[in-house]
């Protein structure tokens, strides 16, 4: 993945795994600032990669007309903070544009970036710790209480 610049991209952030973790994020990408939480629709969490920096799988978001969305969080992210998150997330995610309701309103699009696996495998059980880091920056950011019992109820990896 290249250097990024601004005038070809957002500057804005979905976070909805283990990036929506306040100390994370804060050693990942120091200059970014979190701006709220988000909705992003007609796709659902799932476990695709397996991850040996979590020793389970890691989260993915994939596209399903069926599922209500995924809850997240919005950072406003500098150009280094963009690159240094590439680095953090490596070869196994790639960076995608999507619209979410910031606040989960429907009157208010967000033009953001994520990430999503490149190559889908699983699922497979995440680790209770990259599980609770998860439900932890959850509970943190405020997301609703609904979506933090589903996140609760995940299966994890014995």
């Amino acid at each position: 993945m290249g250097k990024v610049s601004f005038p070809h991209m957002s500057r804005f952030y979905f976070a909805y795994a283990s990036n929506l973790d306040s100390t994370q994020m804060e050693r990942r990408c120091p200059g970014s600032q979190y701006r709220g939480k988000a909705f992003l629709p007609k796709h659902r969490m799932a476990f695709t990669h397996p991850s040996q920096t979590w020793g389970g799988g890691a989260a993915d978001i994939l596209e399903d007309q069926d599922s209500p969305g995924v809850w997240g969080g919005i950072y406003e992210m500098t150009a280094d903070d963009w690159n240094r998150l590439m680095e953090a997330e490596g070869a196994a995610y790639r960076r995608v544009k999507l619209t979410v309701l910031e606040g989960g309103v429907e009157d208010c699009p967000l033009e953001c970036y994520a990430f999503k696996v490149v190559d889908p495998t699983g699922p497979h059980l995440p680790s209770r710790l990259y599980h609770e880091k998860i439900v932890r920056g959850a509970l943190a950011r405020g997301l609703p209480a609904g979506w933090i019992a589903w996140l609760r109820g995940l299966s994890i990896k014995a």
